[in-house]
């Protein structure tokens, strides 16, 4: 199996996105971001999420030279349209701005419509975090969850993520989808035949099933039943119906190449914690070596903290069957 270092990881993804119509300042921007899923050993939103990017820039649901733009601002919010571009390249069009007003007001909104998926949301808080804010951001998706006590899909698996500032050179980073499991689960268990855990999917009749095709003909359920709802509902309102975007329910669909572009929406939120008291870092620590002693506690962020160390020394290992895919797709076929 061949042994990609993160930079040979960006520039296959480069070429790909590009070689598939991508704008250069897109297709660099979504590279560096799948390098970096790749980097965290998240490969479903990695390389694994490539075929799907490629797929939605030769069909048009990801306009290939969008050119999203600041639309909207007051002295701590900021409005991008995506212009159904990459939801990364629409984020770094207002990142800068983000910043400046949550170091100046104490607080700053940002929320981008016209988008498509975030992938990672950690991406987004982690470079927030690096900037010494803290941060939560909710990004809604397509249909895939059954509201608690529905039948059907009506809400994405709609992540929202968390960043603050440590000491440590890695930040701190929660970041969850409100399904009680990623949809590439079920399709990975239906793939190879096995059953999933109770608790995770419906059939299309609505019954509790550990059969994963029948999850995936049917729904998803959120994570805690109704308080996981409660969460996808939340995300549903901030992601789609705040930015003026789609709700999930009206989304076209991120895993296939009919409908268009979906139009959901993304608002993240970032905060200077210097503007509301002093040391918010020194506790923090203080916090979290209360929490870790004498126990295994692991502090959100350090995983991935650890694998980024691994992965930029020994690079990751990628099947030549994803790579072929990935290249195949970028030309059409």
């Amino acid at each position: 199996m061949p042994q990609l270092s993160l930079a040979d990881i960006e520039t296959l993804c480069y070429d790909a996105l590009t070689q598939a119509g991508a704008s250069e300042e897109q297709a660099r921007i979504v590279a560096g971001e799948i390098a970096d899923a790749e980097a965290e050993g998240i490969r479903n939103v990695g390389l694994g999420y490539m075929h799907l990017y490629l797929k939605h820039l030769h069909c048009g649901k990801v306009k290939a030279h969008a050119q999203p733009k600041i639309v909207k601002t007051s002295a701590a919010a900021t409005v991008i349209d995506a212009d159904y571009g990459f939801c990364h390249h629409a984020y770094m069009i207002g990142e800068q701005r983000l910043i400046e007003t949550a170091r100046e007001q104490g607080v700053g909104l940002m929320s981008i419509h016209h988008s498509s998926s975030a992938g990672v949301l950690g991406w987004f808080v982690r470079r927030l975090a690096r900037e010494g804010l803290v941060s939560l951001m909710f990004a809604n998706s397509s249909k895939a969850v059954a509201a608690h006590g529905g039948k059907v899909p009506f809400f994405g698996t709609n992540p929202f993520a968390f960043g603050a500032p440590r000491a440590t050179e890695e930040p701190l980073v929660v970041d969850m989808a409100t399904a009680s499991t990623a949809r590439v689960n079920l399709v990975r268990a239906a793939a190879e035949g096995r059953e999933i855990e109770p608790g995770h999917a419906i059939d299309a009749e609505g019954n509790p099933t550990t059969d994963p095709a029948a999850g995936l003909k049917g729904a998803q359920l959120p994570v805690g039943g109704p308080k996981g709802f409660g969460l996808g509902l939340m995300v549903d309102i901030l992601g789609g119906v705040l930015t003026g975007s789609h709700c999930s329910y009206e989304a076209s669909m991120f895993a296939t190449t009919e409908g268009g572009p979906p139009n959901v929406g993304q608002t993240i939120i970032a905060m200077d914690p210097a503007f509301y008291s002093e040391g918010f870092v020194e506790h923090l620590e203080t916090m979290v070596a209360a929490m870790t002693e004498g126990n295994e506690v692991r502090v959100p962020g350090e995983r991935r903290a650890a694998l980024r160390a691994q992965h930029g020394v020994e690079g990751i290992e990628v099947p030549q069957s994803l790579i072929d895919q990935i290249n195949e797709l970028a030309k059409g076929l």
